[in-house]
């Protein structure tokens, strides 16, 4: 029998999903043409889709039967293993790292750190064991980023938020790719490296073309032709989580989200967890006044698109909208996060009631 098909217009489908974002949160969006452009290990494969959280982003397959047969009376069944992918995470504290300068430090220790896990751990699908061994992939990602504006005196709304989330992911990512590589010099790079876009400096070209383009002139010149020579250790590098609980436990705020209030509850299954704004004082409450439902989307977009052309896999971005935002609004910002290069957005997280007006604009 044929299956039956109905033409729908594309718009429809995406008020559907506007729908359901509004009512739900989800679905959540992955760009596909863009993540696969952008994917360092293209000659291997295709990535297919994110993780639940929507920051990972490395290749996928299905596992085939290559042939059955009996053997002894038992049935030997040959496999050829799928690429299963694994998280390996771990995340920086920016508000600790970057005002104590230590990400020079520490970073190399993160990295070696998340390269010895793939060794000690011992995973009970064997697809997903051989895949970490063949990428070696790993997700060093943040927290703490309005944090950190606030200690800095950054506006989130502002020009100035923008140029330091491009400094300052630019810095992060250098540090965990040259981490990476001089891990290669001492254990070899991963398996897979020959033909990807690390091996043949197409990496850096995408991202960093004018300064790479400077040969041994610039750092990351230098990085691309120190990598092409002796390898990187790690196919897949950085990814940003979304690290709600870490984030408390550490006594900061989540990923790279803004602060849901001043004071509020983290509801988890059993129980509730009272939260207050990290380091809030006369200094940093300026900063903190503007919270996620009134912060204007757009600008968290643009923040978001710098980090984005630093960050080899992806990153864990939610929206804070009005459950009554108008649908061509919400399209738009949708629209803004495809164009501006973005690979994934997580939740549309939208009021339960109207939002209430901010108290320190009002005042």
């Amino acid at each position: 029998n044929e299956l039956t098909k109905e033409r729908v217009p594309a718009i429809e489908v995406m008020k559907r999903i506007m729908i359901s974002q509004l009512e739900t949160g989800s679905p959540f969006m992955f760009y596909r043409d863009e993540v696969n452009r952008m994917n360092p290990n293209k000659h291997e494969g295709m990535i297919y889709c994110s993780n639940l959280c929507t920051e990972i982003a490395q290749n996928q397959s299905v596992t085939t039967v290559e042939e059955q047969y009996v053997e002894d009376g038992k049935i030997i069944i040959v496999k050829n293993p799928g690429e299963f992918v694994v998280c390996n995470l771990s995340s920086i504290n920016l508000a600790r790292a970057v005002t104590d300068g230590v990400l020079e430090r520490l970073i190399p220790i993160q990295v070696r750190m998340l390269d010895n896990v793939i060794d000690l751990n011992n995973i009970p699908v064997l697809q997903a064991q051989l895949t970490n061994q063949k990428y070696r992939g790993i997700g060093l990602g943040t927290f703490g980023w309005h944090h950190l504006l606030a200690l800095k005196n950054i506006e989130w709304e502002s020009e100035e938020a923008i140029r330091y989330a491009d400094e300052l992911y630019e810095k992060i990512a250098y540090l965990t790719i040259k981490a990476s590589a001089d891990l290669a010099k001492e254990k070899g790079a991963y398996p897979a490296f020959e033909g990807s876009d690390w091996s043949t400096g197409e990496y850096f070209d995408k991202r960093y073309a004018e300064e790479a383009d400077c040969g041994g002139f610039s750092k990351w010149g230098e990085l691309k032709s120190e990598i092409m020579r002796t390898g990187i250790r790690n196919g897949y590098l950085m990814a940003v989580a979304p690290n709600a609980s870490t984030s408390i436990i550490a006594g900061s705020t989540a990923s790279i989200d803004p602060i849901f209030n001043i004071e509020y509850s983290e509801e988890k299954k059993d129980y509730k967890i009272p939260v207050t704004a990290p380091d809030i004082d006369h200094k940093t409450f300026n900063i903190y006044r503007k919270t996620a439902y009134l912060i204007d989307q757009k600008w968290s977009i643009r923040q978001n698109a710098v980090r984005q052309r630093h960050i080899d896999q992806s990153i864990s971005f939610n929206f804070y909208v009005p459950n009554n935002v108008k649908a061509k609004d919400l399209l738009d910002l949708h629209l803004m996060a495809w164009r501006q290069g973005l690979k994934t957005t997580y939740y549309v997280r939208s009021t339960s009631d109207e939002i209430e007006e901010c108290e320190w604009c009002a005042s």
